[in-house]
C-alpha cells in the first residue's frame, strides 16, 4: 500500500509540473482515522477558478490509472528502496526522537489498533515485508486504494463507504461561467471524469548517476580539486586548509568558492546543503536587470529541472530515487539553493544479501549542484509556472488584511522600494526568460 501511495503522489507531483498544469497544487493520502473510526483516503487539490473541471478530470484519471493497471516494475523497485532508505533513516535517529513525539505516536498507534514498534523494530520488520513483496500484491492494494473512484465507472461495481467531495470556489452570480461551481456540476463534473478512457503509464528510465565515471575523469584532470584556506576581511583569523577547526570548518575551493562545515550531532545520517550565491534582488537595480526577474527566475528554477541529458522528469524522480529535498529562493540579498539529502548509500536495488548499493546522498546532491551550476536548461514552461505561482501570490496578499497592512508598512518605511514588496501582477508578466 505504501509503495502505491508514493507511486500515485509522484504522478500527481510530476503531472502537476507539466507543461501546462491544470492543478497548483495536489495530494493524495490515506490514513487510519481514529477519529471517524475508519481507513480514510483523501484528494487535495487547488487549481486556477476556470480550470477546476480540468483538475478533477487529470487528477482523478491518475487515480484511475493506478487502480487498473498499478504501478510499473520500475516503480516498484524505485520506491520500495526508498521506503527502505527511509526507515533506516528513522532507525538510526531512534534515540534522538523526542519524547513528546514518541508519546502522539503511542496515542496514536493505541487509538487505530496498531502494533507499536521502535524504530529499530521497524525497520526490521520493513527489511523483512519488501524482501517477499511482489509487483501482484503492490498491484492488488493499489486496486483496493483506488476502488472509490474506479468503481464510480458505468458498470463497475461500486466501493463500500461513503464518498464526500467538497469545493471552495469564488462567488459568482455568472452560472454560465466556467469558473461557476455548484453541488450539481460538481457531481456531474467528478461522474464523466471517471468515464475516461485511461491507458497504462510508460516506465521513466531513472538515471542511478547524473555524472558518469568518465565525465567524472575529466573533470578531475581539467580541474584538479583543491582545498584552501579561509581568508576573511573583518578581522577573522585565516584559516588552515589541512586542520579541522570547531565550531566550524572554515575554507575555500580552488575555484575560489568559500565552504563553511559544521557537524550536527541531532542529525543521524542527513546533512543539509546550503549554496549562496550574492545579490538576490539587491543585483536586479545594481546590476541593471529587469525588476523582479531574479525572484522569478529563481521561481523558473525550482519549477524547472532539466539539466544535461536529463529530462526534469527524470531529474525529479532522481531525487526522489536519492531522497533529495530541494528548494531554490531568492531574498533582498541572496540568490539561496537549500539541500536536504542522506549521507547513506541510496538509490539501493535488491535486499538483504542480494542488495546493490547505489551512489551516496552526498554524491547525488553534488552531482546536483554541479549540474545547477554547469548545465542548467532554461524552460518556458517553468516560467510559465514561475509567473503563475507570483500572480497568485500577489492577489492572494491583496486579499488579506494582515497582508495587506504589512505591504502597506513595508512601502511606507523603505520609500516604495520595490526590493522589499510582493512583486506585482504587470512586473510579474513583464520577465521573459531572456531577462
Amino acid at each position: 500500500r505504501r509503495v502505491a501511495l508514493a507511486a500515485l503522489q509522484i504522478r500527481l507531483n510530476v503531472g502537476g509540473r507539466s507543461d501546462d498544469p491544470a492543478f497548483t497544487f495536489v495530494e493524495f493520502n490515506q490514513l487510519d482515522s481514529a477519529r471517524e473510526g475508519c481507513a480514510v483516503n483523501s484528494l487535495d487539490m487547488t487549481a486556477e477558478p476556470h480550470r477546476w473541471k480540468e483538475a478533477i478530470c487529470k487528477s482523478l484519471s491518475e487515480i484511475r490509472k493506478l487502480g487498473i493497471y498499478g504501478v510499473t516494475p520500475g516503480e516498484m523497485e524505485r520506491y520500495a528502496s526508498a521506503l527502505m532508505t527511509d526507515a533506516e533513516q528513522l532507525a538510526a535517529q531512534g534515540d534522538r526522537i523526542s519524547h513528546g513525539d514518541q508519546l502522539a505516536y503511542l496515542m496514536e498507534t493505541v487509538a487505530n489498533g496498531h502494533t507499536f514498534m521502535s524504530p529499530e523494530q521497524s525497520y526490521y520488520m520493513t527489511a523483512k515485508a519488501l524482501s517477499s513483496l511482489t509487483l501482484e500484491e503492490v498491484n492488488e492494494a493499489a486496486k483496493e486504494l483506488c476502488s472509490h473512484v474506479t468503481g464510480l465507472k458505468e458498470g463497475s461495481d461500486g466501493a463500500e463507504g461513503p464518498l464526500i467531495a467538497v469545493a471552495c470556489s469564488p462567488k459568482t452570480p455568472d452560472s454560465s461561467g466556467p469558473e461557476y461551481c455548484d453541488e450539481e456540476s460538481l457531481v456531474k463534473t467528478i461522474y464523466e471524469a471517471c468515464q475516461i478512457e485511461v491507458e497504462p503509464v510508460e516506465d521513466v528510465q531513472v538515471p542511478h548517476t547524473l555524472v558518469s565515471e568518465e565525465v567524472l575523469k575529466e573533470a578531475l584532470e581539467a580541474n584538479p580539486p583543491e582545498w584552501q584556506g579561509g581568508s576573511f576581511t573583518d578581522g577573522t583569523p585565516n584559516t588552515p586548509a589541512d586542520k579541522l577547526t570547531r565550531p566550524f570548518t572554515l575554507r575555500r575551493l580552488g575555484n575560489g568558492i568559500r565552504v563553511g562545515i559544521a557537524q550536527n550531532p541531532a542529525e543521524s545520517q542527513r546533512g543539509h546543503l546550503r549554496l549562496v550565491a550574492p545579490g538576490g534582488r539587491e543585483a536586479e537595480k545594481k546590476l541593471g536587470f529587469k525588476s523582479g526577474s531574479m525572484a522569478v527566475g529563481a521561481r523558473a528554477m525550482q519549477e524547472g529541472g532539466a539539466f544535461g541529458p536529463w529530462s526534469r522528469e527524470q531529474v525529479e524522480l532522481f531525487c526522489v530515487d536519492h531522497l533529495l529535498m530541494v528548494e531554490i529562493n531568492c531574498n533582498e540579498e541572496s540568490l539561496t539553493i537549500d539541500f536536504v539529502f542522506p549521507t547513506t548509500n541510496v538509490g539501493n536495488v535488491g535486499f538483504g544479501d542480494n542488495v546493490e548499493l547505489g551512489i551516496t546522498g552526498t554524491e547525488a546532491v553534488l552531482q546536483v549542484v554541479r549540474e545547477v551550476i554547469a548545465g542548467f536548461h532554461w524552460e518556458e514552461d517553468a516560467l510559465g509556472r514561475s509567473k503563475q505561482s507570483y500572480r497568485s501570490a500577489h492577489e492572494s496578499l491583496n486579499k488579506s488584511l494582515e497582508g495587506k497592512s504589512t505591504e502597506m508598512i513595508m512601502a511606507a518605511m523603505t520609500d516604495n522600494d520595490d526590493r522589499y514588496l510582493s512583486i506585482d501582477v504587470d512586473t510579474v508578466n513583464a520577465v521573459t526568460l531572456e531577462d
